[in-house]
């Protein structure tokens, strides 16, 4: 049976940057990705709006206000070094009403509270601007907020890590976990290895592998959200976000756009409890309202569908659990596992905090 140093469960953009940093610590450690997929970022890293968050919603003391930070300024040294293209474009996020500005002035006071970088209030001549595209009263702006190409860093971390000689075994899913004093045996669709330390970054199904070694205190509740495009030229010189609305399990539907300035609209938020990115002509009816809700110019017939991607939110003891769940065997609500991390609930800003979230697990391998 072979013997490897790590195992890394998923290649999705977390697994990856977690074998990336890991390789630079450890040059010399055999690692390798098992991938259950034909492609790397099969589900979330690549089916969501590739925006680079600020840090503005997430409480103070929480996992997803200082990893989405830090995150989000280290990827402007990493997508260089993976030739991958950051779109600086910055954000506001509007009020329409007296309401949604009073509510946009806790969101502010909230920004300034997580130290987050640049945030200031919009002024006269940028809201006179916005008119033509938002009914906006009032509006701050996040510069650090920016677009990345996904596809571009996901294939810029598959070359190096191809030429630092780290197998990405695709199609090859993990079915069966055996804890063993030293490490884990790992039963694949194509082998069994044994690793000495096991790094679970399985995205949609890191709670189905955690219950591979008799951990069940988590669940899934994952969330659905679509997107649609226009197929007209819109407003691409900033993203547009509104005040969030109550309730919601996502920040409610904004634009986004790609590197080719396509604008889209979303998401929507569907609880689901299967992996299907199907999409009907319900997902208009459900999204066009609130867009025409906030934004200018748009009649139904401007909308198409797009894409769809599902969060992985999860629940601890049957409530849902708001943070990143990035636990190894000593932290708090620890599972007592010996050389086992895990990456459970890595919802938006998973793609902003990703290497960050890289790091923070490097400084618990240290410490196993």
């Amino acid at each position: 049976m072979e013997k490897i140093d790590l195992a890394i469960i998923g290649g999705g953009i977390n697994g990856l940057l977690v074998a990336y940093e890991y390789s630079k610590k450890y040059p010399d450690h055999l690692v390798a990705i098992f991938e259950k997929e034909k492609y790397l970022g099969e589900h979330q890293s690549s089916r969501n709006s590739g925006v680079l968050h600020a840090g503005i919603y997430y409480p103070k003391d929480s996992l997803k206000r200082r990893l989405c930070i830090e995150g989000n300024r280290l990827w402007r040294t990493l997508a260089k070094e993976l030739d991958a293209e950051i779109n600086p474009c910055g954000k506001y996020v509007v009020a329409c009403n007296d309401q949604e500005c009073s509510e946009l002035d806790q969101y502010y006071k909230k920004a300034k509270e997580n130290q987050v970088y640049g945030i200031r209030w919009a002024e006269k001549s940028e809201i006179e601007k916005l008119l033509s595209y938002v009914h906006v009263k009032k509006a701050f702006f996040s510069p650090t907020t920016a677009i990345l190409d996904v596809s571009a860093a996901l294939k810029g971390l598959e070359r190096v890590l191809y030429n630092k000689d780290i197998p990405i075994l695709f199609q090859d899913e993990v079915v069966e976990i055996n804890k063993e004093k030293d490490g884990f045996i790992l039963k694949t669709t194509h082998e069994e290895i044994f690793t000495s330390k096991l790094v679970n970054a399985g995205g949609l199904l890191a709670v189905s592998n955690r219950k591979k070694l008799g951990l069940n205190d988590l669940e899934d509740e994952w969330v659905k959200g679509s997107y649609l495009k226009i197929n007209r030229n819109y407003y691409t010189d900033h993203l547009i976000y509104p005040v969030p609305e109550k309730n919601l399990k996502g920040l409610g539907v904004h634009t986004s756009f790609d590197l080719q300035h396509q604008v889209r609209f979303g998401p929507n938020t569907e609880n689901v409890e299967v992996i299907d990115y199907s999409l009907s002509e319900k997902i208009i009816e459900d999204i066009v309202p609130s867009v025409i809700k906030t934004f200018k110019g748009l009649e139904r017939k401007d909308f198409a569908l797009d894409y769809s991607g599902i969060r992985s939110k999860i629940k601890y003891k049957n409530q849902i659990f708001s943070d990143f769940w990035i636990k190894g065997p000593t932290c708090e609500m620890s599972h007592g596992v010996l050389n086992y991390i895990e990456l459970c609930g890595i919802d938006s800003p998973g793609l902003t905090s990703a290497p960050a979230i890289a790091k923070y697990v490097l400084e618990m391998i240290a410490e196993m």
